[in-house]
């Protein structure tokens, strides 16, 4: 009888069974099995949140029933996380889970012919702790999702059926991104002035003023800035830019840690211009194998991960490639270990190349064009962590005249060390030349730059901005990540303009609605503190319904609340109005949802049905509640 393992996708499968051979047949699940319905909530609020799921791949389960049930022995090789563990807990439930003693859970981090073989040999259980973290995020999930999209849509569009929705963490992200519109918005430009000075012995360099009277510089009229330009050349004429301070160091730079899921989505959105989503669906035909010459090859590990941790045997043999491609001087003198985040699960390594030998140039041909840039990104940037550091000599001089002081600084490159292989931006003052002077001397004044500044917004998200801010805040988790952007994207939510991500008025709206009715599901700070619980679950410190019933008691008393407001007759509690008098009766008009268009209605509705088209892309502004549009419709 054949060995069974089971995993999620076809390419996996193949790279598998390949290394296990005769007498495995490796089959894939094609993903989850199991799920929440679609047309209902599926959780017994009266019965602890059970949630009552069903088969969704009946065709899938018939085939692996099948296979199953003559076989001796049933591996289940899902992910090793909360996702994949809850595919292995629905697989052994939908299987012949009758005859428990013959499956066996394995797991691993990379898809190589040694780490395969090794977790087949010690396989373990499934791990119910991770099952009821996932189980406990879906029905959260599912709890807000399903009952607050219909008062989502009556509001906006009058049918709790017109497809509005919310989702748990997207309306967090969402808000994000509308809070940092409305600041761009709101903002009012400062003027400043800088000034530098061309200084001179022969040689010239241009200084910047960086004090007066031991006070940073305020400088924010040009009057301002021509008094300052008026005291320096009575200063200069009387010989007096003297040199106070000269310096000289050697000064390093390490390379960056290893990459994690959060760290490769931002670096291969602003290096490679690949969207999370996009950067996450090439990672996972690495991690799962490609087809080379030599066969189906895993080339990372588990692109899902928060953990910087490197196996020793990854470092050692990382280590021999540096000594003998690039030299003994290229090769830090100590191991370098990278520490993770209080927060971090560690559940796996850090992305890396499963074989550092396996060179990018050398895989060039077999893999397709963005394939081999992405994993010539991770094995860049995993080669790097092992390298030397760079080292620059950097020269800084002060200059003063009177009650102000000026300062001067060039640096250039001595060792590139890690930046062989893994580019940096390159230092502010690199290839400035510093001339050599001495202290005490007097310079002479060529000219003085006085320039006008304006202060700027924050600038608006990116996609990798986005995530950065995602997990600084502790909201998702390396799985969730380019879903949450890509989601937010998909409900019209949000667009991307120029690699930007900008909120639609949908998005605003939505945003606004919240706030005002479910402030809790877009609180960072709730938000966060949910994560942490779910990590708790997953590490026996909390079980799944403590969590649901601490949730769930203050959102039922909002859900309550707001259906209640919903249902009074006269004013509605929620409406955005506009700037566009009603053409029939002249009160303004207000913004409404229909079958994914947008409208402007009148205020009066249902006394006054008056409408006026609000096209796609026409310019708006939009503050609390209200839609500044009137001039670009009229």
């Amino acid at each position: 009888m054949a060995k069974i393992v089971i995993v999620e996708s076809p390419a996996k499968a193949r790279t598998i069974e390949r290394y296990l051979g005769e007498g495995f047949k490796v089959l894939p699940s094609m993903g989850h099995v199991r799920d929440l319905p679609a047309d209902e909530l599926g959780v017994e609020l009266e019965r602890d949140f059970e949630p009552h799921l069903i088969v969704t791949k009946q065709k899938v389960v018939r085939q692996l029933k099948a296979a199953v049930r003559a076989a001796e022995q049933v591996y289940l090789a899902t992910d090793n996380d909360r996702e994949g563990e809850a595919i292995a807990y629905d697989l052994y439930e939908v299987l012949d889970h009758k005859s428990r003693a013959k499956y066996g859970r394995v797991v691993f981090n990379e898809i190589t012919r040694e780490v395969i073989r090794r977790a087949i040999a010690q396989p373990g259980e499934i791990d119910l702790q991770k099952v009821e973290a996932q189980r406990a995020r879906r029905i959260l999930d599912r709890l807000v999702g399903y009952q607050v999209s219909p008062l989502l849509s009556v509001t906006l569009a009058s049918n709790r059926f017109a497809g509005l929705s919310a989702g748990r963490v997207q309306s967090v992200a969402l808000r994000l991104i509308c809070d940092r519109e409305l600041e761009i918005d709101r903002f009012v430009p400062q003027e400043y002035w800088t000034i530098e000075a061309q200084l001179g012995n022969g040689a010239v360099f241009q200084a910047r003023l960086v004090k007066i009277k031991d006070e940073k510089p305020e400088i924010s009229s040009q009057a301002e800035a021509e008094l300052v330009r008026t005291e320096l050349e009575a200063l200069a004429s009387s010989g007096g830019f003297i040199v106070e301070k000269l310096g000289e160091q050697e000064v390093k730079q390490s390379p960056p840690p290893p990459f994690i899921t959060s760290t490769l989505q931002q670096v291969a959105s602003s290096r490679l211009r690949f969207a999370p989503r996009r950067t996450m669906k090439l990672a996972q035909q690495l991690y799962e194998g490609i087809a080379l010459a030599e066969g189906q090859e895993g080339l990372i590990t588990y692109m899902r991960t928060d953990s910087l941790r490197v196996s020793p045997e990854a470092q050692k043999r990382l280590r021999a490639l540096i000594k003998s491609e690039y030299g003994p001087e290229y090769l830090v003198a100590k191991a370098r270990v990278y520490r993770n985040k209080k927060a971090a699960q560690d559940a796996h390594e850090a992305i890396r190349p499963t074989a550092p030998e396996r060179l990018p140039l050398q895989l060039q041909v077999e893999l397709q064009r963005d394939q081999y840039k992405l994993y010539q990104l991770i094995w860049q940037r995993f080669s790097a962590t092992q390298m030397a550091q760079a080292r620059y000599l950097k020269r800084e001089v002060q200059v003063r005249a009177g009650d102000y002081l000026f300062e001067a600084s060039g640096s250039r490159l001595l060792f590139d060390g890690f930046l062989k292989v893994w580019s940096m931006k390159p230092r502010a003052d690199e290839g400035i030349e510093i001339p050599e002077l001495e202290q005490g001397q007097r310079l002479k004044l060529i000219n003085i730059l006085p320039e006008q500044h304006f202060t700027e917004p924050s600038k608006r998200f990116s996609e990798a901005g986005l995530i950065k801010t995602l997990e600084q805040k502790g909201i998702g988790r390396p799985s969730t990540y380019a879903g949450i952007v890509a989601t937010i994207q998909e409900r019209g939510y949000v667009e991307k303009l120029k690699g930007s991500l900008r909120p639609t008025l949908l998005g605003f709206i939505t945003a606004d609605f919240l706030k005002a009715f479910f402030p809790q599901t877009v609180q960072i700070d709730f938000t966060a503190q949910l994560e942490e619980e779910l990590d708790q679950i997953s590490e026996g410190q909390r079980t799944r319904l403590e969590v649901l019933q601490g949730f769930y008691g203050p959102f039922q008393q909002r859900l309550e609340t707001a259906e209640q407001n919903l249902k009074r007759s006269g004013d509605r509690p929620f409406r955005v109005l506009s700037d566009v008098a009603c053409p029939e009766c002249g009160v303004p008009m207000e913004v409404r949802f229909w079958k994914g268009s947008r409208f402007l209605g009148c205020s009066r509705y249902p006394e006054c049905k008056s409408t006026v088209d609000l096209p796609q892309g026409v310019p708006f502004h939009y503050l609390e509640r209200q839609l500044i549009v009137g001039e670009h419709l009229a």
